[in-house]
């Protein structure tokens, strides 16, 4: 009969952070052990809060799964003598299998005589299996941080309290540290701190929401946004943070919303500070009203039912006030000196140590900000907007409101610069010029943004390369990742024609003086914006070996509008049925290439018409002659739709060649000169894309 089983880790309050990677790492550890023993059973599930850790296992069958399989022995030539009888070998084999030797089987096969044995495994009692297994998933469970609390030495990131497993409605039988599992839990700590007996694992969540807590993180998520939602009703609308939501409910078993408010003259702080004040150092809600604009009405969350809400209230209002008095204080103090006058102070912060100053970083991204105001021919007055924003972009960093509130950089800068009275434009391009914060966020749409963020994403990538910080697996500290994916996307939905290796060769500049600027280090650049562009191109829905070909050479020098063009020519032509044999005719051309390269063969840059000797490499040359007449047009105006269908003509000739033409001729000379043409012909191709590439 098959039975339900639960665990539940009961442990005191675990940071929110810790929770979310430990249910998914339960629920790993749980189907791979599960696996490995062969229990079988049905679905499962994991719950989760600050104080516990459980997961019911549905339908598990009270036995392993059986299985018979054949284990192949030696040849029945070396098992057996002569005489019949078993040899060390034959002994040997039924002694690992734990059987005796007239237990053996022959069997015939293709390669000869046998011994084997049918070997039966499984149908152990689940039971027994399980406190093993689940001492073993508890013991491997990860967190970033744990402690030791008791003389076991056993490392967790909280003491344990309580270990609560069952099979069926039996109690399992297991150790962690010095705890012994129980068939008991506990409810809500501050509520109800008496043990709770649970009969069966289908009556844990019904005993626990009867016991103010609610289990289920999905459930609790949901309860949380319903009261808070519910609680601001008369104030207007609560701004449900997802972030803060999945946060919040990892710090609560059972959640109250309470409206509080704050003083009304704290609203003439801007907004986002406020928000800030109170999403990230408090953890509340704030509320907006119907006009759209921030009230002084804010929902908190307690972890309890609806008592003492008064005083709760009260402590959540006095902290709020203390929070945005601060705010208040540091926005009045920064606004008394104009932005502009703490661009000297810059020279105190460090950017990095072997990069310099954030003045110096200030300094070089001007330089690339007026390199890429030249490549756009932008006029007078934007160039003029750009470098004043270029200049005022980091002057935020040594404002009091940035160090108590690092992640409003930018935004602060565009408040104080309006407040100094610089224009919109300005502005907005400080703001903007961190823009994007994540590899799918907001691209920036001011230009002075736009340019700005490129100048600084592009020096920052080159710094980091320069001195060797460059990422490696899953390590990117700098965000370097990020930076290149914000720069591939601002240039590719905005249009913008400026060649990454341009791009590189600007920022270079400015490191000229650090002996490991090396050549590499800008290839090194480069094949890392490829990596990225790969992904992005991927994500547009080319095939990655469509993308491979058109980025086989020299696709830094190539604009991404350009490549762009390249991609979109090549998956359309791709469709036309004479494109797959040109392809590989394409490979084959190719092939004899390298091998001529790697017996040292000298291709002549030009081949002599007059000594072509058989028909079929006339043919070759003479319909090549015409195609590059004929896609002379296309090429100069980018059409590579165009290019590649004329190029698509060329698949009989090239048959043919190839049918009836030895290339590698032992006449040199014709060997030679039809190398010559096989390269004018490849090299044709390769503007547009290496067909070699493709699967």
């Amino acid at each position: 009969m098959m039975k339900n089983v639960l665990l539940e880790i009961y442990f005191e309050e675990l940071p929110a952070a810790f929770l979310p990677p430990a249910v998914e790492n339960l629920k790993t550890l749980t189907k791979k052990y599960f696996l490995e023993n062969k229990i079988e059973h049905k679905a499962f599930q994991v719950y989760a809060t600050p104080r516990r850790l459980a997961i019911i296992i549905e339908s598990v069958e009270e036995k392993t799964k059986e299985e018979t399989v054949e284990v192949m022995g030696p040849p029945l030539r070396i098992a057996k003598d002569e005489h019949g009888n078993y040899t060390k070998a034959g002994i040997g084999f039924a002694q690992t299998q734990n059987v005796a030797p007239e237990k053996l089987k022959i069997k015939t096969t293709p390669k000869g005589d046998f011994l084997c044995i049918d070997k039966h495994t499984g149908g152990v009692a689940t039971e027994k299996l399980l406190p093993e297994i689940f001492a073993t998933i508890i013991g491997k469970l990860y967190f970033p941080k744990t402690m030791v609390w008791d003389e076991s030495k056993f490392r967790f990131p909280r003491p344990i309290r309580n270990i609560l497993a069952l099979y069926g409605n039996k109690p399992l039988k297991l150790k962690i540290a010095c705890v012994k599992s129980t068939n008991y839990t506990y409810g809500l700590y501050i509520k109800t701190p008496k043990k709770l007996k649970v009969s069966a694992p289908e009556k844990y969540l019904s005993l626990l929401r009867d016991n103010y807590v609610i289990a289920s993180q999905e459930a609790r998520k949901a309860d949380i946004a319903k009261k808070v939602e519910k609680a601001a009703e008369k104030y207007g609308k609560a701004l449900l943070n997802d972030k803060l939501l999945d946060e919040i409910n990892f710090l609560v078993e059972h959640p109250s919303a309470i409206a509080c408010d704050f003083d009304a003259n704290f609203l003439k702080i801007p907004e986002v500070v406020i928000i800030n004040c109170l999403e990230k150092k408090q953890k509340f809600f704030p509320v907006e009203g119907k006009n759209g604009k921030l009230t002084n009405c804010f929902i908190g969350i307690r972890n309890g039912a609806s008592e003492y809400q008064a005083i709760i209230k009260e402590g959540y209002e006095k902290v709020a006030a203390a929070r945005l008095k601060d705010a208040e204080f540091f926005f009045e103090q920064d606004k008394k000196e104009k932005l502009e006058n703490k661009i000297e102070k810059l020279k105190g912060i460090v950017f990095q140590q072997k990069l310099g100053t954030v003045y110096d970083k200030v300094e070089r991204v001007k330089k690339i900000a007026g390199f890429i105001c030249g490549e756009l021919k932008l006029n007078q007055n934007e160039i003029s907007s750009i470098n004043r924003t270029a200049d005022l972009c980091k002057a935020d960093l040594v404002t009091n409101m940035i160090f108590e509130y690092p992640e409003l950089q930018g935004v602060m800068g565009s408040i104080y610069a309006l407040n100094d009275g610089e224009s919109k434009e300005v502005a907005d391009g400080i703001e903007q010029h961190y823009w994007p914060l994540t590899a799918q966020g907001q691209l920036p749409v001011a230009k002075t943004g736009i340019v700005t963020a490129l100048a600084d994403k592009t020096d920052t990538i080159t710094g980091n390369f320069v001195i060797g910080l460059i990422p490696t697996g899953s390590s990117d500290p700098y965000g370097l990742r990020r930076n290149a994916i914000g720069i591939l996307r601002i240039l590719l939905e905005n249009n913008i024609n400026i060649p990454l290796s341009s791009l590189a060769d600007t920022s270079m500049g400015a490191y000229a003086h650090l002996a490991s600027a090396a050549p590499d280090t800008k290839n090194k650049i480069l094949e890392f914006f490829k990596q990225r562009l790969e992904i992005i191109f991927e994500e547009k829905g080319y095939k990655i070996d469509e993308i491979r070909a058109v980025l086989s050479k020299n696709w830094a020098d190539s604009t991404l509008t350009d490549i762009t063009r390249k991609l979109t020519a090549l998956k359309e032509i791709r469709k036309l049925p004479d494109f797959e044999p040109l392809a590989a005719g394409f490979k084959r051309a190719g092939n004899i290439l390298k091998q001529a390269q790697q017996k040292n063969i000298i291709i002549p840059a030009q081949l002599s018409a007059e000594k072509l000797a058989e028909p079929e490499e006339k043919e070759l040359f003479e319909k090549l002659q015409a195609v590059i007449q004929e896609v002379k047009p296309y090429s100069e105006k980018k059409a590579y739709a165009e290019v590649l269908k004329i190029l698509v003509t060329l698949r009989e000739p090239i048959y043919k060649f190839f049918d009836k033409v030895m290339v590698m001729a032992p006449d040199t000379t014709l060997r030679d000169n039809r190398l010559a043409l096989l390269k004018q012909t490849v090299d044709l191709f390769l503007d547009v894309a290496d067909l070699s590439q493709l699967q």
